[in-house]
């Protein structure tokens, strides 16, 4: 999901993409915004009362914590100019309040807290002055708003929540703000509120509408149609409305398109086109329309090939190169082709390497590398290469462990370090280890478990606590627990059995519940007629699955295999 864009990772001189008139770029998955609230410009050189050197020992300071503390959502991979400047204006406005005549106690205290590093107290103090002018005249309201974003700035390296509070007082103040409204609901998206941030998203998408209808050749505004669109997008496919999905990226596609064609030479407006081709690309492999997902993600390395070697130091569309790697890696991989997959990993890989050793404080690139590992990994036990794919997957879980270290709440980290648990049971089985197996799994189920109960909505999620409970019960009925593993298995299927419900277009929901038929009709707990149906129910889904074409080249063979299982029931005379 798309994040707030006052989110930072560190003030590490990341070189950010070319600027382009008034068009920023859309990350992966992180879409920074166009004009977001009252623009900061604040040149400290020219704001009285403020000594240079202590404006930047308290930005370093400020940097120095989010890097080292709890910098609860770094998936942007750069500061973005917009928060470098709400920060700096919020520095510069506290540690101004000393050269007044009238300074009181707060104002005080702030300052030398501030320069400590600590922003608790300048926190308060802008609270105050947020107050003041909200009660003011109603042009005070923008003032109010634009204090509101000082202190989300100040607040995301020590209270996650307080940002939000923050940037939910902000939309309020200025209700029919396109860019707070996004942030909004980044922010809510970020802390598991899908519905709310759902909510915010189409609220952003009226005010952009709006504008867009005023003035159908604003580009800008025309770029935060896009914007909702993806957006909204983002949190569809999350939940599960695949479709939905699909129609909100289309229309994003359609934008930036023409955006793009109008003005080749924008860097910017081409990165976002090769977003919307990512977003296309996800949605079509979910349906199992592996070609057009193909399709979707070459044209966007086409893109990012050109950014990329128009600037080869440039982070960020180095990063972009190594997420379309990546992406077609996957759909290589799902049809089969596991050395051409590997040999995209490794591109991938290389590219990541280099950025994480460029900077390891950057949680992002750290992330990033522990994710190339996984997927090496991934191929490496396809090939039989089991110590390989171990080595690779303990590389990735150490990172994971690292980042949800410096942040516990961080949900993206934490499922990083659930699937690294899974895939080194996976592993594990594979060495004959059992009882390791066993306890990876539950430490990847513990994470799970937490991760559904903070938000049922997220399907991900959901999956992700299926495929937990079905590895549990492959390891219980290995040691001969019959009736723990069939508990397990069924856990498994109802968590499948409403995804797939949700979204009968999902190909990878639908297989989900043909591998929970398989294990439930094997399972000498059950009454053999009912172990028959269940081998019949998921015959049928694989077969319906292969017709329409949707059925992985590499999953080909697996109608078969339950018709041989049903032909040993058939055969064994079972009743």
């Amino acid at each position: 999901m798309a994040f707030f864009t006052f989110l930072l990772v560190m003030e590490s001189g990341v070189a950010a993409p070319a600027p382009v008139a008034k068009s920023k770029p859309k990350a992966e998955q992180t879409i920074e915004l166009g004009n977001v609230g009252e623009k900061a410009t604040v040149n400290i050189k020219q704001v009285q009362g403020v000594a240079p050197e202590d404006h930047k020992l308290v930005i370093g300071l400020l940097a120095k914590r989010d890097a080292d503390a709890r910098l609860s959502e770094q998936r942007v991979a750069e500061l973005e100019a917009e928060l470098r400047k709400t920060r700096e204006a919020a520095v510069s406005r506290v540690l101004d309040q000393t050269g007044e005549k009238k300074t009181d106690d707060l104002a005080l205290r702030a300052r030398q807290a501030l320069l400590n590093g600590e922003t608790a107290l300048a926190e308060q103090l802008l609270r105050r002055q947020e107050e003041t002018a909200a009660a003011a005249a109603q042009d005070n309201r923008r003032e109010a708003a634009q204090r509101a974003r000082e202190i989300a700035s100040l607040a995301i390296g020590r209270d996650s929540h307080a940002a939000l509070e923050a940037l939910a007082r902000a939309a309020s103040y200025l209700p029919d703000d396109f860019g707070i409204r996004v942030e909004l609901g980044d922010a809510q998206s970020v802390m598991g509120q899908s519905a709310a941030a759902l909510a915010t998203y189409r609220a952003a998408f009226a005010i952009a509408e709006s504008q867009a209808a005023r003035d159908p050749a604003n580009t800008e505004w025309q770029r935060d149609l896009s914007i909702s669109h993806s957006r909204i997008g983002e949190v569809l496919l999350a939940q599960g409305d695949g479709a939905g999905a699909l129609a909100a990226f289309r229309k994003g596609l359609a934008i930036d398109e023409t955006l793009a064609a109008r003005d080749p030479a924008n860097t910017g407006w081409q990165r976002d086109l090769s977003v919307s081709y990512d977003y296309i690309g996800n949605v079509l492999l979910a349906q199992g329309d592996e070609p057009g997902a193909l399709a979707a993600y070459r044209k966007s390395l086409a893109i990012r090939e050109t950014l990329a070697g128009r600037d080869p130091a440039n982070t960020q569309w180095q990063r972009d190169l190594s997420v379309s790697h990546n992406k077609i890696g996957d759909v290589l991989d799902d049809q089969g082709d596991g050395p051409g997959a590997l040999a995209v990993y490794w591109k991938c890989l290389a590219i990541r390497e280099t950025l994480a050793g460029r900077d390891p404080a950057n949680t992002e690139w750290q992330r990033d590398l522990s994710a190339s590992y996984q997927r090496i990994g991934d191929v490496l036990v396809a090939q039989g290469d089991v110590p390989g794919a171990l080595v690779a997957y303990r590389k990735g879980l150490a990172i994971g462990e690292t980042l949800t270290g410096r942040d516990p709440a961080n949900t993206e980290w934490q499922r990083d370090v659930s699937v690294s648990h899974t895939r080194i049971g996976n592993v594990l089985v594979a060495q004959g280890d059992g009882p390791g197996a066993l306890a990876a799994y539950r430490k990847g189920l513990s994470i799970r478990d937490t991760l559904v109960g903070r938000d049922p909505a997220n399907t991900g999620w959901q999956r992700d606590l299926s495929v937990s409970h079905n590895k549990i019960g492959d390891m219980l009925v290995a040691q001969g627990d019959g009736p723990g593993a069939l508990a397990a298995y069924r856990k498994s299927l109802a968590i499948r059995e409403t995804l797939a419900g949700r979204d009968p277009g999902n190909t990878q929901w639908q297989k989900d519940v043909a591998v929970s038929c398989s294990n439930l009709g094997k399972s000498t707990e059950l009454p053999v007629a009912e172990r028959r149906a269940m081998l019949a129910r998921g015959l049928k889904i694989l077969r319906d699955l292969r017709q329409a074409g949707r059925l992985p080249l590499n999953r080909d063979w697996w109608p078969e295999a339950f018709e041989v299982e049903l032909k040993k029931l058939n055969d064994a005379g079972m009743d």
